[in-house]
């Protein structure tokens, strides 16, 4: 825009250490109705109404996480929600985020889509994406579920009265079938309950309530045998599949073939299948009981060989949030217990932290958790990255800064459940901006409630 005969942007982030692909370039970035308008030396920028000083800070494009439960427990007053979800999103440093269809009532058609998406836009801080649910009780609403804006669909392999699953067969192929026509995602979640059903009566008829039963009900089996079965049915379908948390080594085997063999296959992990393994159920209990649970060591070494050869997209944080009784449940019986951890606000922290032990690099971080993760949901390059035209979505870093993961500091409801209670990290997210304004400062949201918006895929 020109005003008073020079060229004049809304806002200006000058001072900071962009990350492109050839490295860290020192400049800032310049903002105009939310959209990056000039990259560029700070010498170089147009003037703006507002200048922001990102004294020499590392900016990246903003984070995408693709896999959060924020609306699980919504009509509890002590549940998730998508205030207080995006808000410890914002504070991890994370722009965007997509929403799983749990919760009540389960989202499994356009009209239920659409009030979600009303709820959520009235409450969230950061932008946002929703998925549908699908299983073989609703397979003819999935194109309307993608018309009104759905990014992808998500299905459970297991069996439920509370929401639409798919675990037989026939159902299987049928509804990749169909979710192939719409050409979005069709996300699942991979485990086989026929054999995991057995083995959990088993472990409970001898008695058995310790942590560690919960991993022996587990076994890696129930995991690959369902991802098998997908990949075989989707040969015939051909579907977008996509394998949500994955975590074993055989089932990373079965992606790298799948992949190899020119299938339309994606696949996430999770911080703490790359960080932990399934010794920490010893010391943690419930609030490390997760669906798939903890693995071995051998498994979570092969993860990151996964991750970092590029057969596993993208990390994800599958933030399931639990309040803090429902955990503690499980100390006495770990059946009792509700199976998921928060995550959004410690995600971007651990990862910051492999960067400065040198398991990951920064550019190689950056594509895992936000250009990776925009491409495979069709949002980028609108999301995902810092060029002309994308939007001004930026987490700026300190790569030096060390810290200790408190859960008194978090936003989450389910911040007293986390894994990572006393860890010392090194590297944390100091602005969180959306759109070009700045919704997070040095862990604080200073943002506004209702400013986060919906996203549809791009392409």
């Amino acid at each position: 825009m020109v005003r008073n005969g020079r060229v004049t942007v809304d806002k200006v982030f000058v001072r900071g250490k962009i990350l492109t692909p050839a490295g860290l370039v020192e400049g800032g970035v310049a903002v105009e109705k939310g959209k990056i308008v000039a990259i560029a030396s700070d010498a170089h920028l147009p003037h703006a109404g507002t200048v922001v000083d990102l004294k020499g800070k590392i900016v990246l494009p903003g984070i995408v996480d693709n896999h959060v439960h924020f609306v699980s427990t919504r009509h509890e007053p002590e549940g998730e929600d998508f205030e207080s979800g995006t808000k410890a999103a914002a504070s991890g440093g994370i722009t965007t985020i997509s929403d799983m269809p749990t919760g009540t009532p389960w989202i499994s058609n356009a009209k239920l889509l659409e009030e979600k998406k009303k709820y959520a836009e009235k409450s969230a801080y950061i932008d946002f994406a929703l998925y549908g649910g699908a299983g073989s009780q609703n397979v003819n609403a999935l194109q309307e579920m993608v018309d009104a804006g759905a990014i992808a669909f998500k299905t459970y392999m297991v069996s439920s009265n509370e929401y639409p699953s798919c675990g037989e067969d026939g159902k299987i192929l049928e509804l990749l079938k169909v979710a192939a026509k719409t050409g979005v995602i069709t996300a699942w979640h991979a485990e086989n309950v026929l054999l995991i059903d057995p083995l959990v009566e088993e472990l409970k008829s001898a008695g058995r309530v310790d942590p560690m039963a919960h991993v022996e009900s587990r076994p890696n089996y129930t995991e690959y045998e369902a991802i098998s079965k997908l990949i075989i049915f989707n040969r015939i379908a051909k579907a977008r599949l996509h394998i949500v948390h994955l975590s074993t080594k055989e089932g990373l085997q079965l992606v790298q073939a799948a992949k190899a063999e020119g299938m339309h296959i994606t696949a996430e992990t999770c911080p703490h299948y790359l960080l932990l393994n399934s010794k920490y159920m010893r010391k943690a209990g419930p609030y490390a009981k997760i669906i798939p649970p903890l693995r071995s060591e051998e498994d979570r070494l092969a993860l990151w060989n996964g991750l970092l050869s590029g057969t596993i997209d993208y990390v994800c944080s599958d933030h399931a949030p639990h309040t803090k009784m429902s955990k503690d449940a499980g100390w006495k019986n770990i059946w009792l217990a509700g199976n998921g951890n928060p995550g959004v606000e410690t995600m971007v922290p651990l990862m910051l932290d492999q960067v400065n032990k040198g398991t990951i690099s920064l550019q190689q971080m950056v594509y895992n958790l936000s250009t990776r993760p925009a491409q495979v949901f069709g949002l980028f390059p609108k999301k995902g990255a810092i060029m002309v035209g994308a939007d001004a979505d930026l987490t700026v870093v300190d790569l030096d800064l060390e810290w200790v993961i408190k859960a008194e500091n978090m936003y989450s409801k389910s911040r007293d459940t986390t894994l990572y209670e006393g860890w010392k990290i090194k590297g944390k997210p100091i602005l969180t901006v959306v759109r070009g304004e700045v919704v997070a400062e040095n862990g604080e949201v200073i943002g506004k409630m209702g400013y986060g918006r919906f996203q549809k895929r791009v392409i």
